[in-house]
């Protein structure tokens, strides 16, 4: 069975729509499993396509199973020794039947909790489907939502007009706010308004596309670029790539048309960064280029929804638009340079960071700071370059460009710096400080860059950790994750070696340090910030690993207690190459240490206490325990030399040759024995073993099973 689910409403902002329909699709795939529904025949899965434009989110599903077939489950339930005393049902029991709709004699026991089977009619995909849609259309997680009218329950981006839901063309009831599903849809709101039944699945792009709608994100993106090129040649030139914000005018229009425009030479005095952010920031426009010399041009592309009788009106309507905008920013880029930057640097003191965290300047001080200690802990960087850059960094907060195109912070630092005659590296450390902006921009090319860059994000999280702000849930208005994936990037980029606890417990020292000079500034001194922060850390790190790793090697390298990201990511590819290169072997060795993890958790948690291995305490009569001790002094000093090369596979490879004096150990000796020095002794002994590799790997984490 094919279904066709459209959301219609009032034009959504371009960011919104692709995250609402990646959760829409996981989200109804999640929902078919659950209702068995989730393909038409044994081993077929339904097929989601999804489909967006800025007055449709749109779900068109193929293949779903007419009726979800009868199935028995078995339900677990309290405690065996909670459910029946003395042979009789307790008010547990009694409970537990009550609530599955079942008689207390279907109840039986399975190790140690009760557990009952029950029959699970199947359902239509009629029946089954609309709570579904009711659902989804609520469940959105939109960045904002509003309400409308006199509503005050449902809430949404933009307010909903219409919701289609059809099912072999047959309409399925869905409500939501003051809005019943029906069996029509619309096409473009000015080529195309009147309502038109919604097409078969197979039909949905077509007929959309008639109506002058590309639903389909990738032939609308395809259309606009191809639209923008041929603009583009009109005024002898091309469009600076931007995929960003192809993506963006991607979002904003239904029926693509491209219209070039012009501005005056004059303006080309501007730096060019602000010329392509004016044009892409605030109008969405494609800059145009040269395409020899790559030097911008007085040109522009704009993309509009509808199509124009006469062109030349929406041109000059776009020019306008960008001449006062221009106007306004070479009026600022002049003023701004009759003050020097350094000549700013004070006026920082009047402008507060963040609410208990004191001023930009004192935040510029800690930048200094910090940046000088990260100098001296991974060596890079000129402490000159890296002192004069944080002193200036933040200086062009204060300047009239900035203020009016905020994403230009950096850029007209590094541009202002150098009109002002201050060193190349001082420069561009100031433009590079903010690198990357995003998951996948470019990284900082120098050290004073990039050192500079980790301090502002190291204080950053320290600073909003500090005063109780870090993120909740989705909400991260402060962009600590952000902060965090670049500071995590920075590091593995440039390959600097430093403990990120001490830079943490440093940037907490700065702040502590301000606040006893009198600033106004609340960070907390509690020990455990610094470690609250760096399981923040790992949460970044555990993320970024997973795209070239198991989720449990991840977990099992991130628990080793290091906190230097370099190590980090080489244990995890040691670990990973040697799990790969015999996965069979390493699982059971993985287990066998496993094993050895869990009989000493249990020995602490009897309150057994630790002590030193003791040679004349061996056994005579049990070889296998002299023998591990052997293979385990005999090895000791090739994993400590391993280790401390950080040669990561060669010390996997000595944990290899000591599995059969481990496995003999467990075969042939009882660790808990009656003697409690002996116990003690061999307890003592898994527990060098333990620590010796530990530094590899945390074995508890990985999901493995003994051979």
């Amino acid at each position: 069975m094919d279904l066709v689910f459209e959301i219609g409403c009032e034009e959504l902002p371009a960011g919104f729509l692709k995250p609402a329909l990646e959760w829409m699709a996981a989200e109804m795939n999640r929902a078919l499993d659950d209702a068995r529904l989730n393909g038409e025949g044994e081993g077929q899965r339904a097929n989601i396509a999804e489909y967006a434009t800025p007055r449709r989110l749109a779900l068109v599903v193929t293949a779903i199973a007419e009726r979800s077939p009868d199935v028995k489950r078995t339900v677990q339930g309290p405690p065996a020794k909670a459910a029946f005393q003395e042979g009789k049902p307790t008010k547990a029991a009694e409970g537990f039947a009550r609530k599955l709709n079942v008689p207390v004699s279907a109840l039986r026991i399975e190790g140690d909790r009760v557990v009952v089977e029950q029959e699970v009619r199947g359902q239509s995909a009629a029946e089954a489907l609309p709570p579904i849609l009711e659902r989804i259309v609520r469940g959105i997680p939109f960045k904002k939502s509003m309400r409308w009218d006199s509503l005050d329950k449902d809430g949404f981006a933009r307010p909903v007009h219409w919701i289609a839901a059809m099912l072999d063309g047959k309409p399925l009831p869905v409500a939501f706010a003051d809005v019943q599903s029906g069996n029509t849809t619309r096409g473009h709101r000015f080529a195309a308004p009147k309502p038109f039944r919604v097409p078969a699945a197979k039909n949905y792009v077509a007929e959309l596309r008639e109506a002058h709608v590309l639903a389909d994100w990738a032939e609308r993106k395809k259309r606009i670029w191809e639209d923008v090129q041929r603009a583009a040649k009109e005024a002898h030139g091309e469009p600076l790539p931007d995929d960003d914000l192809l993506e963006t005018v991607t979002g904003l229009v239904e029926e693509p048309f491209a219209v070039v425009g012009r501005f005056e030479e004059s303006f080309l005095d501007l730096p060019p960064e602000v010329l392509v952010s004016e044009m892409r920031g605030h109008q969405k426009y494609f800059s145009v280029r040269d395409p020899k010399t790559q030097r911008l041009q007085p040109a522009f592309v704009a993309v509009s929804n509808t199509r124009v009788a006469d062109p030349a009106v929406s041109r000059r309507g776009y020019e306008r638009v960008l001449r006062a905008r221009l106007s306004d920013g070479k009026f600022f880029y002049d003023e701004d340079r009759k003050t020097k930057l350094a000549g700013r640097v004070e006026r920082l003191a009047r402008r507060t960071f963040m609410d208990k965290l004191g001023t930009e300047l004192e935040r510029v001080e800690r930048l200094r700071e910090l940046s000088l200690w990260l100098h001296g802990v991974t060596g890079k960087g000129e402490p000159a370059v890296l002192r004069r850059a944080a002193e200036l960094c933040k200086a062009d907060l204060t300047t009239g460009m900035v203020g009016e195109f905020p994403d230009l912070q950096g850029v007209m630092g590094r541009v202002y710096a150098r009109h002002d005659g201050e060193p190349p590296d001082v420069a561009e450390a100031i433009f590079e400080h903010y690198l990357p902006r995003g998951a996948e921009e470019k990284l900082p090319r120098t050290d004073a860059g990039a050192l500079l860059g980790m301090a502002d994000r190291i204080d950053l999280l320290t600073g909003v950790f500090g005063i109780g702000k870090e993120p909740s849930g989705t909400a991260d208005p402060y962009g600590l994750r952000r902060a965090a994936l670049g500071l995590i990037r920075l590091v593995l980029a440039r390959r600097y070696r430093l403990d990120l606890r001490e830079a943490l417990a440093q940037a907490q020292t700065l702040h502590w340090a301000q606040r006893e000079r009198g600033a106004n500034n609340r960070v907390s001194q509690d020990p455990q910030l610094v470690e609250k922060i760096w399981a923040f850390l790992q949460g970044r790190l555990e993320a970024f690993f997973r795209e070239r790793a198991a989720p449990d090697s991840v977990q099992a390298v991130l628990h080793t207690g290091s906190a230097d990201v370099v190590a980090l990511e080489q244990r995890l590819s040691a670990l990973t190459q040697v799990r790969e290169r015999n996965r069979a072997h390493f699982e059971a060795t993985a287990a066998t240490f496993k094993r050895i993890g869990n009989i000493l958790a249990q020995a602490r948690e009897k309150g057994l206490t630790a002590m030193r291995f003791d040679a004349s305490a061996l056994r005579p009569d049990e070889p296998a325990e002299a023998a591990l001790a052997q293979a385990l002094e005999h090895s000791g000093e090739k994993v400590r030399a391993a280790l401390d090369d950080e040669n990561f596979l060669a010390a996997y490879a000595v944990l290899a040759e000591l599995r059969p004096a481990v496995d003999a150990f467990f075969d042939k000796v009882l660790v808990m024995h009656k003697d409690d020095r002996v116990r003690d002794n061999r307890l003592a002994l898994l527990r060098s073993l333990q620590e010796l590799f530990s530094p590899l790997a945390d074995f508890a984490r990985l999901q493995v099973e003994r051979a």
